[in-house]
């Protein structure tokens, strides 16, 4: 009886996991084992890119020696090298040790890390393009550690230089962990290495923290350069034997499409878990090979697969389950970058002599808050841009997922908290610090890092939206501190306004103009005074104004509804790296919502109309994908004085470079051009522009009551989590193929969503190299909290 029992429970398990996936059983997995994010979740390595680069067939393989070529061996910075007997990753043989401090004895003035110990492993100038991969091995001995950063570099001294002067070429980094070996794998099919002078493997010294050892010691083991069937990196062709579809599934209603090219078959399926067809039609032939599958037809809940020949998608399902899951793991990548919090697996409590000093000598701390990316700098403008995208989520899943909604709130209360520190009461308050090490938290000492307060309205205006956004969902149960959301509201408004004229330019007329329209629009929704909205119909006449309402005629696309810089409309509005899109119609929508019947309510809807056409008439431009292009350039106009650059000031753009990737654009007539993505410099990576573009389009789409807009809204995130030629989420721990991410100090982080895809030089293609450096892989607030204000629309239907 026993034994029968055993079996039929056997085969109840079995049957369930037919029903249910690996990957789901993974998230279950996942938010069960962090108790609801009361600690971080783990990542899961079967669906990593990674995972499937490291089993590639190696088709040539030479290696490089470091022990037995010890005497010819480099070491740049701090530190010593030796050969190691005894420990290596095959168990046997020897290894390299690189062992360094983690800090040295004076801070850097940046408040960046303070070196890099590096060996450089030289070679003769050598021609290196029959290989395309570098291999290595390597383990970390560091006591008090959780993690820590190692590069890999190529120097080529050909005609184009690696790694780039100024930018963020040529290099490798990764995130490993303590007391076991990990593999480097970085395929280089886009770095140049027609003369290469020598490879390198370094770590970061980026100090220690509280109690943590003062050396890192490395091992390196097996450095080798490999050919392999390199990955696709460059442009719209899609990856061989993929599928592009949303990884995180789609909504009932929603428009169902996934991407296929080069296939013949006249016919694909939707098959459910059990691998049973559920509905069948035939593709979509369209340009240059692809074929579009589309299903928006089928709309019964539950998980499938997609297959067209011997094709065939990872599960992914239809319905809110995907949206969810995506929703909990950005929210533990918020929780994962808590500041002055002991945070087990990532670091202890930190940053206790982080302070800010107004200018009549007052100082607070200002640690705790969420570092805002690889970094641990931390700033006003990120912080409160999280928040106000939590509480769009916490309102979208309240009867969705109850634990979600409560978790939301109590991490968007740990920023609301710190943005409330910040303050000195009178305008200043701490904007922005970069901070790049982990401190003693002693004040007093080397590494005390400090900043100055400052009394910006673009800061003070973003902070009124994120506190007067806080007030109504603390208000029953906890009303002190909805009182306090309320007065820091009010007061940082007030502020902000009466010093806009101080900052405002022709450069950032339009930005400044629409976070103030939004500023005065939620103060009239909170507090119904008649003042508020007066100040927002003024602002957002001012904002109407930067608009493009007439058609250009003489264009190709004859567009409109795009804006200008300012009123004084010499330059087209463009982002590159961060985006403050979504601000230019959130004023307008919210106007509209709160005041209908207003004298200048058909001046707002008319302004609404203008970027809707705007919206809907460059959706087809980069067919098939469906992203939207980025903005309208003008040849020779290009302010470059703004600029912020890393490092020395080499490679900073030029009037040549800005015109040779305006060019690559679409020509719309006379000297203006629509570029796919971004004229952009040392800082290239494209998510917070398309989901800048996605959340206007969606506040649009509710206004209107447009599916089309929503439609297209859709499409752009669908895109950032797999809808693309690489066929991978870009997002670390969601969906199939996600790749590794430039984490430093937070590490690998599920939930982070990285700066995201970029372009190669001066082309209008998407790039999404192996290589994982900044900015285009590195981890960031910005873009995952805009990642959740999306996922709010998603789940809000």
């Amino acid at each position: 009886m026993k034994n029968i029992s055993c079996f039929l429970f056997l085969l109840i398990l079995a049957c369930v996991s037919i029903q249910v996936d690996a990957q789901d059983r993974a998230f279950e997995e996942q938010l069960a084992a962090s108790r609801n994010l009361k600690e971080i979740m783990k990542p899961d390595s079967s669906s990593m890119g990674f995972t499937r680069w490291a089993k590639k067939k190696v088709e040539l393989s030479r290696a490089l020696p470091l022990e037995e070529d010890f005497e010819a061996l480099r070491l740049k910075g701090p530190g010593v090298l030796k050969a190691v007997k005894d420990v290596s990753v095959s168990g046997e043989g020897s290894s390299l040790l690189l062992d360094a401090p983690s800090a040295l004895g004076k801070k850097n003035p940046t408040n960046r890390s303070y070196a890099f110990a590096e060996v450089v492993r030289p070679l003769d100038k050598e021609n290196l393009e029959g290989y395309n991969r570098i291999s290595a091995w390597v383990k970390l001995d560091a006591p008090g550690f959780y993690s820590a950063f190692v590069g890999v570099t190529v120097y080529n001294s050909g005609e184009n230089p690696m790694p780039t002067p100024g930018r963020f070429e040529g290099q490798h980094y990764l995130t490993i962990y303590p007391d076991k070996w990990q593999r480097i794998i970085w395929e280089i099919p886009d770095i140049y290495r027609d003369r290469v002078e020598g490879i390198s493997i370094s770590i970061m010294a980026g100090g220690s923290p509280m109690g943590a050892s003062d050396r890192l010691k490395l091992y390196i083991d097996e450095l080798k350069i490999e050919k392999v069937d390199a990955e696709n990196t460059r442009g719209f062709k899609l990856r061989k034997d993929a599928m592009a579809y949303s990884h995180i599934g789609y909504g009932i209603t929603a428009r169902k499409q996934a991407l296929v090219q080069d296939i013949v078959e006249k016919r694909f399926a939707l098959l459910d878990m059990d691998g049973e067809e559920v509905y069948t039609a035939a593709p979509q032939s369209a340009e240059k090979g692809f074929s579009l599958l589309d299903f928006s037809d089928f709309k019964k809940e539950g998980r499938y697969r997609l297959k067209v020949g011997d094709l065939q998608s990872e599960p992914f399902p239809i319905g809110a389950e995907g949206y969810l899951s995506t929703a909990w793991r950005t929210l533990n990548f918020f929780f994962a970058e808590r500041c002055g919090f002991d945070q087990a697996g990532i670091h202890q409590v930190c940053h206790r002599d982080v302070f800010c000093v107004h200018p009549d000598g007052r100082r607070i701390p200002v640690n705790g808050g969420w570092h805002d990316a690889a970094d641990l700098t931390q700033g006003i403008g990120n912080t409160a841009r999280g928040i106000v995208a939590m509480l769009e989520l916490a309102d979208a899943v309240r009867e969705k997922s109850p634990d979600l909604h409560a978790r939301i709130l109590e991490e968007a209360r740990w920023g609301i908290n710190w943005v409330l520190q910040t303050r000195f009461g009178d305008g200043y308050r701490q904007g922005g610090v970069i901070v790049g090490i982990w401190t003693d938290n002693i004040l007093g000492t080397k590494d005390d890092i400090q900043s100055t307060a400052s009394n910006n309205p673009f800061d003070n205006f973003i902070s009124a939206i994120a506190t007067a956004k806080a007030v109504p969902y603390f208000l029953s149960v906890d009303p002190v501190f909805a009182l306090k959301c309320k007065n820091a509201a009010l007061a940082d408004f007030a502020f902000a306004r009466d010093l806009m004229g101080t900052v405002v330019n022709e450069k950032n007329e339009a930005e400044l103009y629409a976070l103030a329209t939004v500023a005065a629009a939620k103060l009239f929704k909170l507090t119904k005074e008649e003042q508020y909205l007066n100040w927002a119909s003024d602002f957002a006449d001012v904002l109407s104004a930067c608009q493009e309402l007439e058609r250009r005629a003489n264009w190709k696309l004859p567009l409109h509804g795009f804006f200008y810089e300012s009123r004084e409309k010499k330059r087209p509005l463009a982002f590159f790296h961060k985006s403050n899109e979504e601000w230019l119609m959130k004023g307008f929508t919210t106007l509209l919502a709160l005041a209908p019947e207003h004298p200048k309510a058909g001046k707002w809807e008319k302004a609404c109309l203008a970027y809707a056409d705007y919206i809907r008439e460059t959706a087809t431009q980069i067919a098939p994908y469906g992203i939207l292009p980025s903005a309208i350039y003008e040849l020779g106009n290009a302010d470059f004085g703004g600029i912020y650059h890393e490092g020395e000031q080499v490679g900073m753009p030029s009037m040549q470079e800005y015109n040779a990737e305006v060019k690559n654009g679409i020509h719309l007539g006379g000297d203006f051009y629509l570029r796919r993505f971004p004229v952009a410099y040392q800082f290239r990576g494209f998510h917070a522009v398309l989901m800048g573009k996605a959340k206007a389009t969606f506040v649009l789409a509710n206004l209107l009551k447009d599916k089309e807009l929503k439609a297209i809204a859709m499409r752009q995130f669908e895109y950032i989590v797999g809808y693309n030629p690489f066929a991978m989420s870009t997002i670390y721990g969601v969906g199939y193929d996600y790749p590794p991410l430039y984490g430093a100090y937070v590490g690998d982080a599920v939930g982070a969503v990285p700066v995201g895809i970029e372009t190669f030089e001066n082309e209008d293609a998407p790039y999404m190299p192996m290589q994982v450096n900044a900015t285009y892989k590195e981890v960031w607030v910005q873009t995952t909290a805009m990642a959740m204000g999306i996922l709010a629309e998603m789940l809000s239907d």
